[in-house]
């Protein structure tokens, strides 16, 4: 949900670093980016495209990413049966421990706890 209130701020024109960056991210939301390669990516400097982030979506990179993974999560943690160590490695966390801690942080709950709402 995070990542879809980011995503309705963001207003980039077609082809735009803001928006080129935030395709990379959208597709390849299971490898960790780092900012400086992303922004050496799309041809601007780390802290333009931080500036950029934070304009369009009120957060950096960093945070814009977690969101999109976050949200990636909840979407397998609905609609699939894969164990929580499972859907942390399909959204980028090599740790299922740290993956429960960030989500955790992000929506108040453990994944576990997530899915017994059955949001899905």
């Amino acid at each position: 949900m995070l990542a879809q209130v980011a995503a309705d701020r963001v207003t980039p024109g077609a082809g735009s670093p803001l928006e080129r960056a935030i395709g990379y991210l959208e597709d390849n939301v299971a490898r960790a980016v780092a900012v400086g390669d992303l922004a050496a990516l799309v041809g601007v400097s780390a802290s333009h495209l931080g500036a950029l982030f934070r304009q369009a979506t009120g957060g950096g990179v960093l945070a814009y990413q977690t969101s999109l993974r976050m949200g990636r999560a909840r979407g397998l943690l609905d609609g699939t049966e894969l164990t929580v160590a499972e859907v942390a490695a399909a959204v980028g966390y090599d740790d299922p421990l740290y993956f429960s801690r960030r989500f955790s942080r992000v929506h108040g709950l453990s994944p576990r706890a997530y899915r017994a709402l059955g949001k899905g």
